[in-house]
């Protein structure tokens, strides 16, 4: 009988053991954004009606997600947009010290919500152009532009504009990061035509042939930052 009651017991023990380490897994298991660096542009972008940001955190060999910063010199916080196109969006802000000291930023899911990338279909409606190597300051840059299909009328009517991209010759193994879903959906299309490099500059001309935003990169920072996300809200795990 003791036999019995021993070995009763020791298949109970791994039983709970197991349990622990099955629990602790779905506990602690979470995704994990790497982001290796800092892009800082001497001009903002809007990115929705709320939030603009001339403070880019990207990951140089993975262009499917980023972090969009923004904050005012006398802030004692910044606002912060976490986008990975296709699955996850988070908007939310901390403590300017504690988010420039931070290694790891852990986000919850009440912070991380669904991301649908609605724009998928203006892959038909846009292409790519290849131009020329540009030269500025003695320097050969690749120049490329996104382009829309739709005729003159159309574009007029809807003020699209023609984004442009000088981009480095020199950091091929660097993946460009897109602000816009759209120009990232096209590129996903076109990526053997495309030139990998920093996007050193960027410029938007309307129909007219006006030039109606410019930015330019002012430093290219290598840093070492995360964003983990809970498993319970890692939308890349489930179907839409």
């Amino acid at each position: 009988i003791f036999c019995k009651i021993v070995r009763k017991y020791r298949i109970m023990k791994r039983f709970f053991l197991l349990l622990i380490c099955l629990v602790g897994n779905f506990g602690f298991s979470q995704k994990q954004y790497h982001f290796d660096y800092a892009m800082l542009y001497d001009d903002v972008v809007k990115l929705n009606d709320t939030m603009s940001s001339n403070l880019h955190l990207v990951n140089s060999k993975d262009n499917s997600y980023g972090l969009f910063v923004s904050y005012n010199k006398d802030s004692t916080r910044v606002n912060l947009y976490f986008i990975q196109y296709d699955y996850t969006v988070a908007k939310f802000n901390l403590n300017k010290d504690l988010f420039f000291k931070a290694e790891t930023i852990n986000l919850d899911c009440n912070t991380a919500r669904r991301y649908s990338n609605p724009y998928k279909y203006q892959t038909e409606n846009y292409d790519f152009a290849i131009y020329n190597d540009t030269l500025l300051n003695d320097t050969l840059y690749n120049h490329y532009a996104i382009k829309s299909l739709k005729d003159i009328k159309y574009q007029k009517k809807k003020k699209i504009i023609t984004s442009h991209f000088i981009t480095d010759k020199n950091s091929s193994d660097f993946t460009p990061f897109f602000y816009h879903t759209t120009i990232y959906n096209e590129w996903l299309e076109n990526k053997g035509k495309i030139p990998n490099g920093v996007i050193k500059i960027l410029y938007n001309i309307n129909v007219k042939g006006e030039m109606t935003f410019k930015q330019q990169l002012n430093k290219l920072i290598k840093i070492d930052k995360y964003i983990t996300i809970p498993e319970a809200c890692d939308y890349t795990k489930f179907p839409k």
